[in-house]
């Protein structure tokens, strides 16, 4: 049901687009990335995706061997190879399955989602239910469901856990289907949140430079956990981190822009200063 296309760069301020000949747009919808790099195209109809192949027509910016960039239109045939059929005589229906980032310990900053392989069609919220558990009885906690406006097969769970409570969230069965008529079955997970103590906090002073800076808190990996833009010096902090050992990256904004600019040859334009701090930060249990 569905086809991606991909640019190896951002199209930037010209257009990504997709259409299939012939074909109205309320056959398909399309998902945009955030770069806007990415089209996710979801069929809908099944004359078209039971097709072998679709003659599909994108709109996308191309650099010449001159460097010039202009858009260009370009027919892509999709092809499709249907699996082979299972050997039992049986088809046994697939659920729709639904998993969430909940489970066990979670931290006190969590953001719980909701995923799931095909686009969701609109929650049934009278087959959900989330509680707070106590000794000898469990009450009703409220909560909220917002659609991820970049990815169908996303929703978010919306409320404010307690840290150091349990929890128990509950999905009847048909709480959720997908818009091509699957449905999920019932689940029930429970939960408990973290006292924020269990973590530790960095602060930072930031001094020196005067301009934008982004000010990145990185394991010992390299791999990016947090990071803040700062506009003035001052302190910084942040706070829950796990154990371990941390390193500070600071990259100089200096086009205020928000984010680190690659050098460009062709414009003779240097990429934007960064700065590590020269030794690393351990934060102890």
């Amino acid at each position: 049901y569905q086809l991606t296309y991909t640019l190896s760069l951002p199209p930037d301020s010209l257009k990504f687009n997709f259409s299939i000949p012939g074909v109205t747009a309320d056959k398909y919808f399309i998902e945009k990335s955030k770069n806007l790099d990415t089209i996710k195209v979801w069929l809908t109809d099944s004359t078209i995706y039971n097709q072998q192949q679709i003659e599909t027509i994108v709109d996308f910016p191309f650099t010449d061997t001159l460097g010039i960039t202009n858009m260009k239109t370009d027919t892509v045939p999709m092809r499709y190879l249907t699996p082979k059929a299972p050997k039992t005589k049986t088809v046994k229906r697939t659920p729709y399955k639904v998993s969430s980032d909940i489970s066990g310990q979670v931290r006190p900053d969590i953001k719980i989602i909701l995923t799931a392989p095909a686009p969701f069609k609109r929650p049934d919220t009278s087959r959900l239910a989330l509680f707070e558990l106590l000794k000898e009885e469990k009450i009703r906690h409220p909560f909220t469901l917002t659609n991820d406006t970049g990815n169908a097969c996303r929703y978010y769970v919306n409320t404010e856990l307690k840290p150091g409570k349990n929890y128990l969230f509950i999905t009847d069965s048909a709480a959720f289907s997908s818009i091509y008529g699957e449905y999920s079955d019932s689940a029930g997970i429970k939960f408990s949140v973290m006292t924020p103590e269990t973590f530790g906090k960095l602060t930072l002073d930031i001094t020196g430079y005067e301009g934008g800076k982004i000010i990145q808190l990185l394991d010992n990996t390299e791999k990016l956990v947090r990071q803040a833009y700062l506009k003035n010096n001052g302190k910084l902090e942040f706070p829950l981190l796990e154990k371990g050992k941390y390193r500070i990256r600071a990259i100089f904004d200096l086009n205020n822009d928000g984010k680190w600019t690659t050098g460009d040859f062709d414009i003779h334009r240097q990429p934007e200063p960064v700065m590590y701090y020269r030794e690393e930060i351990n934060l102890p249990e």
